[in-house]
């Protein structure tokens, strides 16, 4: 699979036995970098990654987007983990999001969870 998003491209490669992701990237400057993940190690990287994005973006308002632009683009289709669980043995109920290789876990609240799912049934 292939991305491109102006001269900013990435491809994606999964391996049949699902041990080796490979995301390429190639910049503005032309330059290509491939970056290979394992099974074990790609949860961490991309929890590590959405946990910085979350930090940077605590204190600031809420980012909105121009028409056609980020999830508003025609092809921003929204990811389909292969299973979803909530898993309430800890303090704070987790949101558990199987991909196959990369197991996203999502701390919720539920009260806010409630509240953004009735606002949005009513718009």
């Amino acid at each position: 699979m292939v991305k491109r998003i102006g001269s900013t491209a990435w491809r994606v490669q999964v391996s049949g036995d699902g041990e080796i992701f490979s995301l390429g990237v190639r910049a503005d400057t032309g330059r290509e970098y491939d970056v290979l993940l394992g099974t074990v190690d790609s949860s961490p990287i991309i929890t590590d990654l959405l946990s910085e994005i979350a930090r940077v973006h605590r204190d600031k308002p809420p980012r909105t987007f121009k028409e056609g632009a980020g999830p508003l683009h025609p092809r921003s289709v929204p990811l389909k983990p292969l299973s979803t669980r909530i898993d309430t043995t800890g303090e704070t109920p987790l949101l558990i999001l199987d991909f196959g290789g990369a197991v996203l876990k999502v701390a919720i609240d539920p009260a806010e969870l409630q509240q953004a799912l009735e606002s949005s049934r009513k718009a």
